[in-house]
């Protein structure tokens, strides 16, 4: 009997202890004045420029996920073919007093938004406002006719060509035909005679 627990008790020494595991829970969710929903945490600083703070919003009439728009905007925002990659610019998503306020919205909040400006966007477009970085989720979903691209790369192209707006960079041409866009070119207009093209590094 002696032996037997002194076998158990070796084995037990050896066996890995279980370790406690804590499910951590999503951050809530927040609702603005304009009645748009945004995941109420912050990320971490990216970029070794001049920092800009933003937050990424949702019109709850898009029917779009507040948190897979937010995980997938910052992933876009935070990659280094972005503007952190430029060397000017450091990004960071805040909770509040949001430099750039992106908000993924209906085509009539969209028009709504950008006539604020003067900005004509009729259904199909999206801009910048001076305050909201107002992306059309019909262009979020689809992409756009005049694009020649990925639907990823026009979400690249275009949550990066408003924000672009957002840190005062205005429209530029097609420098050559069968060259990149530049990501301020209005390429949901047209990429030709360009090539689509979602980063700002990657500029000709």
């Amino acid at each position: 009997m002696t032996t037997m627990i002194s076998w158990v008790l070796a084995v037990l020494l050896v066996l890995p202890m279980p370790i406690e595991t804590s499910r951590r829970d999503p951050p809530p969710l927040r609702t603005t004045g304009e009645g748009f929903v945004f995941v109420d945490d912050a990320g971490p600083r990216v970029g070794d420029g001049r920092l800009r703070t933003y937050r990424l919003e949702v019109e709850p009439a898009t029917g779009v996920d507040p948190r897979i728009f937010t995980a997938i905007g910052e992933r876009i925002l935070n990659d280094q073919r972005g503007w952190t990659g430029t060397g000017r610019w450091a990004l960071q998503r805040v909770r509040r007093r949001a430099d750039i306020r992106v908000v993924l919205a209906t085509p009539e909040t969209v028009d709504r938004l950008c006539a604020q400006a003067g900005l004509r966007t009729v259904g199909k477009l999206s801009c910048w406002n001076g305050r909201f970085a107002a992306l059309n989720v019909h262009r979020w979903r689809r992409g756009a006719r005049g694009f020649v691209g990925s639907l990823r790369t026009y979400r690249r192209y275009v949550l990066n060509h408003e924000v672009g707006h957002g840190l005062g960079y205005g429209h530029r041409a097609c420098p050559r035909k069968g060259r990149r866009a530049p990501v301020m070119q209005q390429q949901t207009l047209a990429t030709r005679p360009c090539r689509a093209n979602g980063w700002p590094t990657l500029d000709p």
